[in-house]
C-alpha cells in the first residue's frame, strides 16, 4: 500500500498484455454508449430542469450576472440562490455561440456531453488507480450502463457536476496538492448549494481518516473565501428558502446499485481502510436524508468505483487467469447488455429512432413562445400548467412567470394568489384545436391565442355569469371526469422492452395519456372560468376554490406527461379514478362537487399539493 496515494499497488503493471485488452474493451464500451449521445446532439436528451438550467444561462449570457431572477414568482421576483457553475458555463457558450435561444440549448448540450465525459474520466481513473485496469472496465461499464445513472450526467444536471467535482477535491487533499484542493471543493459549491454540505463532508472524513487536520483548517479557510460571493448571497435570502421539494420518482439501476453497496461494505471492512473511498462514499450521505431518489442515482458514481474495487479485488485475489477474463467479460456485458433493470445503451440507440421518454420538448415550447411574441404577451404575467414550462419559454421569450421552477425559494406570500385569475395568461395541457376549448371561445368566455401540438395559450376574457359559469363546470365536469374514471391510463414507464420492439407504444402513449391531460385542462378552465364569475361576488367561496384550480395544473402534467413517469403507483391512479367517476356522478346530478374534489387531490397528489414546479 501507498499511503501517501491510498493506492493498492498489488495489480498487474499497466504494460501488461492483460491489461492493454482490458484498456481495449474499456474503449470501446465507452465508445459504444458515447457514439449515439454524438449523434442525438440536434435532438439532445434533457430533463425538465434542464429549462430552469438553460433559462438561467440566457440570463447570464445576455446580463453578465443574474443575482436576481425577475423571470420566476413575478411581480417581485426572487433571489436567484442556485449554483452559477453550470448557468455561467451555458452563457458563455450560448452568447459565443451566437445569442439566441438555439444556441443556449446547444450549449446546455454540449456541456451534457463533456458532464457524461467527465464522470466516465473520473470512474475509471480512480478505480484503476485504487486496484487497476480491470476496475477501471468494471466501474466505467457499470455506469455508463446504467440508464438512469448515466442520464443524470449526459443531461447536465448541476449538482452532477458537484459529485464529479468532489473526488477530485478529495484525491487532491489526500495527495498534499493543495491549491487544486480549494479549487475543486470551490468548483463543488459553486455547481450546487448542495456542495456546502457534501464537499466539507468528504474533506472531514478523509482528514480525519488520514490524520490530515492542519491541512483541513487551511482547504477549509481557502475556500470558505474563494465561494464567499456565493455563500453571502444565500445567507442575505434565507428568508426566501423553503424545505419543500417537488415530486419524484425513483430511479433505479441495480446493478450499479448492487456495487454501491457491495463497495460500502469492502471499504469499511477493509484494514487499514482506504481513506479515501470511505470519504467518497460518506459524501453523499445529506443526500439521502433530504431526497433518497437522488440519492441512489448520483451517488452511483462513487458505487461504481467502490464496488469495482471490490469485485476486482474478489476477482484478482480467488481467481486463476482464465477465469479471471470469463467472469470480468462476463460481468461487462451483464453491465452493457442487462444490468439487471433498463440498459443505458437500449435508451441511447432507441433515442435515435423515437425520443422517448420526453422530460421537455423543445420544439413545443419554442412554438409556445413564438405564439407569446406574435400576440405581444411578453408583458404580460404567464403561468403554465407544469412550472417548468415558464423557465422554457424564457430561452425565447421575455415573459414573466408565475408558479414557476425550483419552487424551493419562493416569495411568502406570494403576491400572484391575491390576483384575479383574468390577470394572467396560461399555458394549458390541451391542443389549440381541442373542440371544449373552441366552445369557450366561440361564446367570448376567452382567447386561445395558439399553441403548440398538444398545448395552447389561453387567456379568459369576458366571465359569465356565475349561473351558467356553474352550468358550464356541471356539464364539463359530468363529461370530462366520467371519461377520465373509465379511459385514463396509468402514466407509467411500464414494461421497457415493449418501448424497444413495438413501435407504435409510444405513439399510442401520446395519444391517450394526452388525452387524459387535456381532459383534467378542461376541468381546470372550467373551475377557472366559475371562479372568475365569482370572484365580484362571492369572494370566500373564490378563497376556497382557487387552491382546487392550483392542484389541477399540477394534474395535468402527473397524468399525461413523460416526464412524470411513475410519479403515482398504480393503485394511487386507480384509486383516482374511482373518485373521478364519483365526481362525474355528483356533477350530473347536480350536487355539489367541491368535498369530492378536495378529496381526490388529497389522495392523488398527496405531499405534492398545491406544489407546481
Amino acid at each position: 500500500m501507498n499511503p501517501a496515494t491510498n493506492q493498492d499497488a498489488s495489480h498487474a503493471g499497466p504494460g501488461s498484455a492483460e491489461s492493454t485488452r482490458l484498456r481495449r474493451v474499456l474503449l470501446a464500451v465507452l465508445a459504444l454508449h458515447f457514439v449515439p449521445l454524438l449523434l442525438s446532439v440536434s435532438d439532445y436528451r434533457v430533463t425538465p430542469d434542464s429549462a430552469y438550467h438553460v433559462a438561467m444561462g440566457r440570463q447570464y449570457g445576455t446580463q453578465g450576472a443574474y443575482f436576481w431572477d425577475d423571470i420566476h414568482y413575478q411581480p417581485e421576483g426572487r433571489p436567484n440562490v442556485y449554483g452559477p457553475f453550470v448557468h455561467v458555463a451555458i452563457g458563455v457558450l450560448g452568447r459565443a455561440g451566437g445569442g439566441e435561444g438555439e444556441d443556449y440549448v446547444r450549449a446546455n448540450t454540449l456541456l451534457g456531453l463533456a458532464l457524461w465525459l467527465a464522470a466516465m474520466g473520473t470512474a475509471v481513473f480512480f478505480a484503476g488507480r485504487i486496484a487497476g485496469e480491470r476496475a477501471a472496465l468494471l466501474a466505467g461499464t457499470v455506469l455508463a450502463g446504467s440508464a438512469f445513472a448515466s442520464g443524470a450526467f449526459y443531461v447536465n444536471l448541476p449538482s452532477a457536476w458537484m459529485f464529479v467535482f468532489i473526488p477530485w477535491a478529495l484525491h487532491f487533499f489526500l495527495t498534499g496538492r493543495l491549491v487544486p484542493a480549494v479549487a475543486f471543493t470551490a468548483l463543488a459549491c459553486y455547481s450546487s448549494l448542495a456542495g456546502f454540505v457534501t464537499a466539507p463532508l468528504a474533506l472531514i472524513v478523509g482528514a480525519v481518516l488520514a490524520g490530515r487536520i492542519r491541512a483541513l483548517l487551511v482547504v477549509g479557510v481557502a475556500a470558505a473565501l474563494a465561494t464567499a460571493p456565493y455563500w453571502i448571497h444565500v445567507l442575505r435570502s434565507l428568508a426566501w428558502l423553503t424545505s419543500d421539494k417537488g415530486d419524484s420518482t425513483w430511479w433505479i439501476d441495480p446493478l450499479v446499485n448492487l456495487f454501491w453497496v457491495v463497495g460500502v461494505i469492502a471499504a469499511l471492512r477493509a484494514k487499514p481502510r482506504l481513506p479515501f473511498l470511505v470519504a467518497w462514499a460518506a459524501a453523499p450521505l445529506p443526500w439521502f436524508l433530504y431526497d433518497t431518489s437522488r440519492f441512489i442515482v448520483q451517488s452511483s458514481l462513487a458505487g461504481a468505483v467502490l464496488g469495482a474495487v471490490a469485485v476486482t479485488k474478489w476477482i484478482e485475489g480467488g481467481l486463476q487467469a482464465p477465469a479471471r477474463g470469463r467472469v470480468t467479460l462476463g460481468l461487462v456485458a451483464l453491465a452493457t447488455l442487462l444490468p439487471l433493470g433498463i440498459p443505458g445503451l437500449g435508451g441511447e440507440i432507441t433515442w435515435l429512432v423515437k425520443p422517448y421518454p420526453r422530460g421537455l420538448d423543445w420544439d413545443e415550447t419554442r412554438a409556445l413562445a413564438g405564439v407569446i411574441r406574435e400576440n405581444e404577451l411578453e408583458g404580460r404575467l404567464v403561468r403554465a400548467y407544469v412550472g417548468h414550462a415558464v423557465s422554457g419559454l424564457s430561452v425565447w421569450a421575455d415573459i414573466r412567470g408565475v408558479k414557476g421552477h425550483w419552487y424551493e425559494v419562493r416569495p411568502t406570500p406570494d403576491p400572484v394568489d391575491g390576483m384575479s385569475v383574468t390577470d394572467v395568461v396560461y399555458v394549458m395541457g390541451v391542443p389549440p384545436a381541442d373542440p371544449a376549448l373552441a366552445d369557450w371561445a366561440r361564446r367570448g368566455l376567452l382567447t386561445v391565442h395558439g399553441g403548440g401540438e398538444w398545448s395552447s395559450v389561453v387567456e379568459l376574457s369576458s366571465p359569465p355569469a356565475p349561473e351558467q359559469a356553474a352550468a358550464d363546470l356541471a356539464e364539463t365536469w359530468a363529461r370530462d371526469a366520467a371519461w377520465i374514471s373509465e379511459r385514463c391510463e396509468h402514466n407509467t414507464l411500464g414494461n421497457w422492452v415493449t418501448l424497444f420492439l413495438d413501435p407504435e407504444e409510444i405513439p399510442r402513449r401520446g395519444r391517450a395519456r394526452g388525452n387524459c391531460r387535456s381532459r383534467v385542462a378542461r376541468m381546470q378552465l372550467a373551475l377557472m372560468l366559475y371562479i372568475a364569475a365569482l370572484e365580484p361576488v362571492d369572494p370566500t367561496r373564490v378563497e376556497l376554490l382557487r387552491p382546487k384550480s392550483d392542484e389541477l395544473f399540477w394534474m395535468q402534467a402527473v397524468v399525461g406527461d413523460p416526464t412524470a413517469l411513475d410519479f403515482r403507483t398504480s393503485a394511487v391512479h386507480a384509486r383516482m379514478r374511482d373518485d373521478m367517476a364519483a365526481i362525474a356522478a355528483a356533477a350530473a346530478a347536480g350536487d355539489d362537487v367541491e368535498p369530492l374534489l378536495s378529496a381526490m387531490l388529497e389522495g392523488y397528489l398527496g405531499a405534492s399539493r398545491g406544489k407546481l414546479f
